[in-house]
């Protein structure tokens, strides 16, 4: 809409009256569920864990008649097991129908036997009772069949009841078939139940769907957004008068929800102006002016402010509240949904008190000003939640709080705790030690064993000494921790040096001799600056290490290209690196040839040996290691040794650098395996991103010697210590363990290994999971007075290896600093025999009062357990160990669980520290007793002191704790704490960034006048915060559910902090309602009222649009409306009034591919759904298909709820790839072989998967896009790979790219592509399609975007295909979550026209054509269709330049087009056609995400990309005869016509239209058809005959707006005019 327009709202408050109203509801158009089944479904939602103890109770003694007596029923019975908030969410579920899908995606099952409705499969025979099911399982057992029997397979909306943890799967496997209604349910059930562990009990429900229509919805908003804005001057006087047509009294009708009077407007209307001034505007009927449009979010806040207060009310507000008690929340829910009804009282009668004024610019301060941001017990909630992912993250938040609500904290406390500032700000004081805590005496003496056996006074007293000198030096504060976490000294000083090699050297080269070393430099230096060749400091400021393995090529190109770049363009860095391998494999040979070279050469030789490397692999295409090139580039250096020699180890000194090469490995923990890389010390993976990470790394550490210099903390007499700075830091260890920190994080396209992943598990649900318990078992215990770090040491305890690790351990707890303790737990190797020690542990941990062991007790023990009996040890303290068989076993039993669980093979070694796994160690690694006490130490820091002292302030009261229960709460609280902080499994992956901590930065903002509390904060299981503009569109959802929040969320918490913003125009144009209920409602029948939201009182004058707010997987369009939806005024409905049913037909499968080895998207690769089902006459279809494009690799179908294949479509993809992973359990889903290639859609929230894929044999460097005919190659830079990518637009059709189109069904001759919206543009369409048909004798199919067409035309567009023997198909794409989104209707429309027609069409089209709705065709478009574009994706018409009187509206010869465009010409879009399978290949979206984060560029958006990245991708230029728009001399021969608007003459478009002969012949037409099927019945919408100057006129107030068909505002810059559509 026009600016000038949008001040004409604020004009006068809205005249509104009992205007007709409008009505729009929702329905699902999949299978209706069974209502005692979906309240079933619906509980087991809520409480899984419920479902199979609520089964007891069935059958029902009455079988239940309603719907409503379904719900009663199982939310009767519910109430026995659920607690409240449980209760309230099947309440909320069934009004949603959240389960619907899941029941409408299993198919019905019959048991073929008549009279059996309930039964078992018993791998192919059927049981219908008890008799039948035990005689069948007794047969199994007595032949022990269950190896030859086949895998039941198990489908994701299965059920199975909760288990006990047990080492053995289940043999076989029952699929109880269900109707709990029928009688034999209940003794199936119950056996079933009763069976021995040997047997899994399967429950799939017999007939989940039932045969009518799906259910009406909930969940969603309905917007009107105002379009005619130039109607909208209505004197606010005139309001109190003005009465309907059909009610004279003048009476308002309200929705159904509000109060019979209009409350706000009583308040608004008794309230006075604010000064003359004002008073006489709106009585003029001036519009807003800027000032006063400015502050309307500061009025908002100031008027919800004075209504929160009702003493302080004046008399005459307080007589419009006599009968009305009415909450603040309600009065900002009803200002905010219908604020263009209040927009002026607002702004001319409501004060902004100093005090308001004051507060919120103090919260701005604190918080971006207008930002809308919510918490959920301090966790951000990222993107738009909606009720859907509301409800789901207050289900993770209750089991978040009561998991710690069971380590005997308050729900307050709980709450406190996962919210304190600790956890998400710098953190670098010890616990306050509020806390009092009572040591106990271990058994034996850990004091004496340190002094005795270990003799650690004296060495740490002088470590102590050392470190305090150190930490003396410099005075860093808290806030740089994270970045100095983790760095080691990654020099080679403590080798001898010799060992890093390295490339350049700023300090000493003479290519730097003209650079400075004084540091006040970096004070001079902008931080983007810090790192780039504008920093000329003469010091090795910035270090990089890379240890790379040179058997693999691509580490050649590293080196010689993107490092020697950097090096020539002056970035402060010295470069070195370390030639590695893994074993004695060509990495070894290549690393003594790399040696030696550095040793007999110079550097400058050294760099042109790797260039001539590098040039050389990659003009002869060698994945591999060619050692015939490397041999002759060596022979080439003309070495004095030779060549065999050197590299078979025979050179003394290249084999004495590689020991101490050796050394270096093992003290930094560096595989060999991939390329690893130190930044300062800072460890990388060297990936696809390294050079991103070295930026943000050096950044960060040259803004922290930009601050210590600015201190004075480091002078001119530090120069000498800047390039071993961070090595030489107190903080920087000498020796990495790679297993003990964790992996920066990356992108998800950059190579990744288990070492050193961070993974979390809740101490809590892993004890649950597998019987472990830490209140129970045996610890060894240092002599500290608190241990704060529990450590699980598991390994197999019988092995050398696993022996070692526990003397390492015992070693460790025993060290006078120590704060931790450590139990051990056996995992022994398959098949390996039961050992002394193994069974010694399981004594320690089955007996019940030995809880604290020292490690004097336990060493004595281990030394004398293969000798004499290590229990003697325990007698001499007065100790008896149990030697109870069962215990013994129980042990060994939940030590292998445990292992398990956290993922670990039989025989791997790990140790688990306050719920993180540090492991599996693999064979040659090592983990002594230094690392353990720099795993304590590293996670003191990271994260344990943090828990600790939260804990001390939650807990300040005067708790006293013994020290078992302080360790297990620490150790417990801070694993639940962690482990929630990782992300989902089903949302890990693609975005990953550090975990997130909670966070109450909230608290710091002021609320003294914007601040809202409800609920009860004690006794809250959750606490909801929220920072909303009151006057933005997000604020008008959650104010809608937030006012509903007793019903719909009991034991929840608000805080609402209003944060308005400042405006430069009316910040909301629409009248907004959102469905939502908590619970449903039903007729005096029992059957449930349909939900429904109304608009009532709107203002009968203006147009509106009607649009749908729907969650992002839902794909919804107008089922049934007798009105033109986009055009909506009330003035012209009947009493009555509208109502729209709109359908969801379907939902949103999107996701991200991946490769597995590179993780790099498979881009062009063409996959698709194909239905699946357990039924043996099962054909399978494809369901829908797409191309994985570059963009992330997004993928995207859409689909109904039901079980699918994911396949590789035939063609160039299937022959390079395999799928790995269907990817539908979160980014490290399970692969095919152990999960199938099937996905479930079950759920309104869609589907999102990370397939994975690997290449064949062969296929390693092809490219799909490119074609098949690469079978080798080499690896390419990243700006290389993309100029390659943009490059491979432009060649020849590959032969495999031709044959994949060609596989699917034959196309059309003519494919057109149109959009339409509006019932005008919508009989365009149709004139449009008569004149392509009647100019072409080639077979023609159209091709429709569903998402904008009204039902009328659906209705009509089937008939008019049938009559006229053309083909059409309805497309659909759902706009992507991660691409900046269009809020316009007008540019959404236009976005669609060019973003997605790579993946909108089926794989197997290879041409559309696009031509504007309003077209008059007069050519045969097979021209088109046949014509070559020399390899361009699309070609377009320039432009008009022979109609001089036009030329003051020629925008592209002026300005910025004229500049960019140069020679090229500025083409139009209103007629193109594509080559499909080229713009497969496109970096479209890329470019438009970049040019769209300026929100003044793409002004028309369709048109504006293509032109903008002309000089990349071509536009291939059609004849200027194709298309004729307000041109001069060429309409005679033009080939098609474009009804645009003449922005000279503004000749409305039906007059231009008229003048062209056979418009009006194909309009009569059309219109006369449509009175014939409408006569016959055939079609139901009176509005599809209307001639198209009657649709044109439709609302419109004077004849000369009849041009304005789509709303554009009158002031549209018609300097740059673009069609409507």
């Amino acid at each position: 809409m026009g600016s000038g327009a949008l001040v004409v709202l604020g004009c006068a408050l809205l005249a509104f009256s009992a205007s007709p109203p409008v009505g729009v509801s929702l329905r699902s158009s999949f299978s209706a569920a069974d209502p005692l089944l979906e309240a079933l479904e619906t509980l087991a939602l809520a409480s899984p864990e419920n479902l199979f103890s609520l089964l007891n109770h069935f059958p029902l003694p009455l079988k239940p008649a309603t719907p409503e007596q379904s719900h009663n029923a199982v939310l009767d019975l519910a109430k026995n097991y659920l607690l409240p908030p449980e209760i309230a969410a099947v309440h909320v579920g069934l009004a949603l129908h959240a389960a619907s899908p899941k029941l409408a995606a299993q198919h019905i099952h019959e048991s073929g036997r008549k009279g059996c409705e309930d039964w078992v499969d018993w791998y192919g025979s059927i049981a219908c009772n008890v008799e039948e099911l035990r005689r069948l399982v007794e047969i199994s057992v007595a032949a022990s069949d269950s190896e030859s029997r086949p895998k039941m397979k198990h489908l994701q909306t299965d059920h199975t009841p909760p288990l006990q943890p047990s080492l053995d799967a289940p043999r076989w496997t029952a699929i109880h078939y269900a109707d709990p209604m029928a009688p034999e349910f209940n003794s199936l059930h119950g056996a079933l139940l009763s069976l021995s562990f040997d047997v899994e009990y399967v429950l799939r429900w017999a007939r989940p769907i039932i045969a009518t229509d799906g259910p009406y919805l909930s969940g969603f908003g309905v917007a009107l957004d105002l379009k005619k804005m130039d109607y909208l001057a209505v004197d606010d006087r005139k309001r109190a008068s003005s009465t309907s047509r059909d009610d004279p009294s003048g009476n308002e009708s309200q929705e159904g929800n509000e109060n019979e009077n209009d409350v706000l407007s009583c308040i608004f209307k008794a309230m006075s102006y604010i000064d003359t001034e004002m008073e006489e505007n709106a009585t003029t009927n001036n519009p807003l002016t800027t000032e006063e449009i400015q502050d309307l979010g500061l009025k908002a806040t100031s008027f919800l402010s004075l209504l929160s207060k009702p003493a302080s009310f004046p008399p005459v507000i307080s007589s419009c509240l006599l009968e009305n008690s009415l909450t603040p929340l309600y009065m900002l829910h009803t200002l905010s949904t219908n604020f263009p009804r209040y927009a002026a009282s607002l702004a001319r009668k409501v004060r902004v008190p100093d005090t308001v004024r004051a507060e919120v610019q103090d919260n701005w301060g604190k918080a971006t000003m207008g930002v809308n941001m919510v918490w959920v017990n301090g966790r951000v909630l990222e993107g738009e939640a909606g009720i859907f992912g509301l409800l789901r993250n207050f289900v993770r938040e209750r089991a978040l709080i009561r998991s710690l609500v069971d380590l005997g904290l308050s729900r307050s406390q709980a709450i406190e705790l996962v919210v304190h500032p600790v956890h998400s700000g710098p953190f670098d004081s010890p616990p306050s030690k509020l806390l009092n805590v009572k040591k106990g005496t271990p058994f034996g003496s850990a004091k004496r064993f340190g002094q005795e056996v270990l003799r650690t006074d004296t060495e740490n007293d002088g470590e102590a000494e050392a470190l305090d000198e150190v930490q003396s030096r410099y005075d860093i504060p808290p806030k740089w921790n994270d970045l100095l976490d983790g760095l080691v000294d990654s020099s080679d000083r403590s080798e001898g040096g010799g060992v890093i090699l390295w490339r350049n050297d700023i300090e000493e080269d003479t290519k730097y001799v003209d650079w400075g070393t004084d540091l006040t430099q970096l004070l001079r230096m902008h931080p983007t600056q810090l790192f780039s060749p504008y920093l000329r400091l003469r010091v090795n400021v910035i270090n990089v290490v890379l240890a790379l393995d040179f058997s693999q090529p691509r580490f050649f190109s590293l080196i010689a290209s993107q490092v020697d770049s950097i090096v020539a363009r002056g970035f402060p860095v010295r470069w070195g690196f370390v030639p590695v391998s893994a074993g004695d494999g060509d990495g070894l040979k290549m690393a003594r040839i790399i040696y030696y070279v550095a040793q007999k050469f110079s550097r400058s030789e050294v760099a042109s040996f790797f260039r001539s490397l590098s040039t050389a692999h990659m003009q002869q295409h060698f994945p591999a290691l060619s050692w015939s090139i490397v041999h002759a580039t060596f022979d080439s250096l003309g070495a004095a040794d030779n060549f065999a020699d050197v590299a078979s180890g025979k050179v003394p000194s290249v084999e004495e650098a590689l020991e101490s090469t050796r050394r270096w490995t093992r003290r930094l923990g560096v595989s060999g395996k991939d390329g690893e890389g130190f930044i300062n010390g800072k460890w990388y993976e060297v990936g696809d991103n390294f050079l991103r990470d070295l930026q943000n790394e050096a950044v960060g550490q040259m803004q922290l010697l930009q601050e210590l210099v600015y201190l004075e903390e480091l002078t001119g007499a530090s120069v000498s210590l800047i390039s071993t700075f961070f090595y030489d830091l107190p903080t920087t260890l000498s020796s990495r363990n790679p297993y003990i920190f964790s992996k920066a994080p990356s992108s998800a396209h950059a190579p990744s290994s288990n070492t050193g992943n961070l993974k979390f598990f809740n101490l809590g649900d892993l004890g649950k999971r597998t019987g472990w318990n830490p209140l129970t078992c045996a610890w060894v215990i240092s002599d500290a007075e608190r241990t704060p770090v529990s450590m699980l040491v598991i390994a197999n305890l019988d092995s050398v290896e696993g022996q070692a690790l526990v003397q390492e351990a015992v070693t460790f707890v025993s060290r006078k600093e120590s704060q931790s303790r450590v139990t051990f737990l056996h995992n022994p190797s398959t098949g390996s025999p039961g050992g002394n020690v193994s069974s010694f542990f399981a004594h320690i941990g089955s007996t019940s009062d030995l809880r604290e062991l020292s490690p004097d007790m336990l060493k004595r023990a281990l030394d004398v357990l293969e000798t004499q009996d290590a229990t003697q040890v325990f007698i001499t303290e007065g100790i008896k160990l149990r030697s109870d068989p069962q215990a013994h076993t129980a042990f060994l039993t939940t030590s292998r669980l445990l292992a398990r669980e956290a993922g670990l093979r039989p025989g791997e070694q790990a140790v688990i520290v306050n719920g993180r796994l540090i492991g599996p160690f693999s064979p040659p690694s090592e983990f002594v007793s230094e690392d353990f006490a720099t795993l304590e130490t590293y996670e003191m820091k990271k994260r344990v002191r943090r828990v600790a002292q939260a804990i001390e302030d939650v807990l300040a009261d005067g708790t006293e704790l013994d020290a078992l229960a302080y360790a297990n709460l620490v150790s417990v609280a801070s694993s639940i704490i962690y482990a929630d902080q990782q992300p989902d499994p089903s949302e890990a992956g693609l975005f990953d960034s550090a975990p997130r901590a909670r966070t109450s930065n909230y608290r710091l903002l002021s609320g003294s006048y914007t601040k809202f509390e409800f609920g009860d904060r004690e006794n809250a299981l959750t606490h909801l915060v929220l920072l909303l503009d009151p006057l933005s569109e997000g604020a008008q959802k959650w104010i809608a559910i937030l006012e509903r929040h007793e019903e719909l969320f009991p034991e929840v918490y608000f805080e609402l902090y209003l944060n308005p913003a400042q405006h430069s125009e009316i910040p909301l144009k629409r009248f907004y309602r959102y469905s939502i209920e908590p619970s449903l409602r039903y007729d005096d029948k029992g059957n449930e009222i349909p939900a429904q939201v109304t608009f009532n009182g709107l203002s009968e004058d203006p147009i509106y649009t009607l649009g749908m707010d729907v969650p992002p997987s839902w794909l919804v369009r107008p089922r049934e409306a007798l009105y033109d939806l986009d055009n909506v005024q009330p003035s012209t409905l009947p009493p009555d009034g509208l109502h729209a049913l709109f359908s969801l037909d379907y939902l949103v499968v999107e996701g991200h591919a991946r490769e597995t080895k590179s993780n790099s998207p498979p881009r062009g690769v063409q996959l698709q759904l194909i239905t699946s089902s357990p039924a043996a006459n099962h054909t399978p279809s494809v369901v829908d298909d797409t191309q994985v494009v570059a963009n992330l690799g997004y993928l995207q179908f859409k689909a109904r709820p039901g079980t699918f294949k994911l396949a590789i479509r035939e063609g160039g993809g299937r022959e390079v790839y395999d799928i790995t992973s269907v990817g539908s359990e979160g980014w490290n889903s399970p692969s095919v072989e152990d999960s199938g290639e099937e996905l479930t859609v079950m759920s309104f929230e869609g589907l999102t998967l990370y397939p994975r894929l690997s290449r064949k044999p062969g296929m390693e460097k092809v490219d799909v896009l490119a074609g098949l005919q690469q079978r080798s190659g080499h690896s390419q830079t990243f700006i290389h790979d993309i100029l390659s990518k943009v490059l491979s637009l432009f060649t020849s059709k590959s032969e495999s790219t031709t044959k994949v189109a060609e596989m699917g069904a034959r196309q059309a001759d003519i494919n057109i592509f149109t959009v339409a919206s509006g019932l005008l543009y919508e009989r365009f369409a149709s004139i449009m399609i008569l004149s392509v048909l009647r100019n072409t004798n080639s077979t023609v199919k159209f091709w429709f975007i569903e998402n904008f067409l009204s039902p009328s035309f659906l209705e009509f567009i089937p008939r008019m295909a049938e009559e006229y023997d053309f083909q059409y198909e309805l497309v659909t794409y759902k706009w992507p979550s991660w691409l900046r989104a269009q809020k316009e209707k007008q540019r959404i429309i236009w976005a669609y026209k060019i973003l997605f027609l790579d993946v909108l069409f089926p794989m197997d089209l290879n041409k559309v054509i696009f031509v504007d709705a309003d077209q008059i065709v007069r050519a045969d478009l097979q021209e088109l269709v046949d014509l070559d574009l020399h390899g361009a994706p699309y070609g377009y018409t320039p432009m008009g330049d022979d109609n001089y009187e036009m030329e003051g509206f020629r925008f592209w010869k002026t300005g910025y087009w004229k500049d960019f465009l140069g020679d090229l010409p500025y083409h139009i879009s209103a007629l193109y056609v594509v080559d499909l399978v080229r713009f497969r290949q496109d970096i479209l979206r890329g470019q438009y995400q970049m040019l769209s984060a300026d929100p003044n560029s793409l002004a028309n958006l369709d048109q504006d990309l293509p032109n903008n990245i002309q000089r990349d991708v071509p536009i291939f230029s059609l004849h200027e005869d194709w298309l004729w728009v307000c041109g001069a001399d060429r309409l005679h021969r033009a080939k098609t016509i474009d009804l645009c608007q003449n922005p000279l003459t503004k000749e409305p478009k039906l007059s231009r239209a008229r003048r062209i002969p056979e418009w009006e012949e194909y309009d009569n037409e059309i219109a006369q058809f449509a009175g014939r099927l409408a006569a016959e019945g055939k079609i139901h919408s009176s509005v599809a005959t209307a001639r198209s100057d009657v649709l044109a006129n439709v609302g419109l107030v004077q004849p000369a707006h009849n041009d304005d068909v789509e709303g554009a505002s009158g002031s549209e810059d018609l300097q740059h005019p673009h069609d409507e559509l």
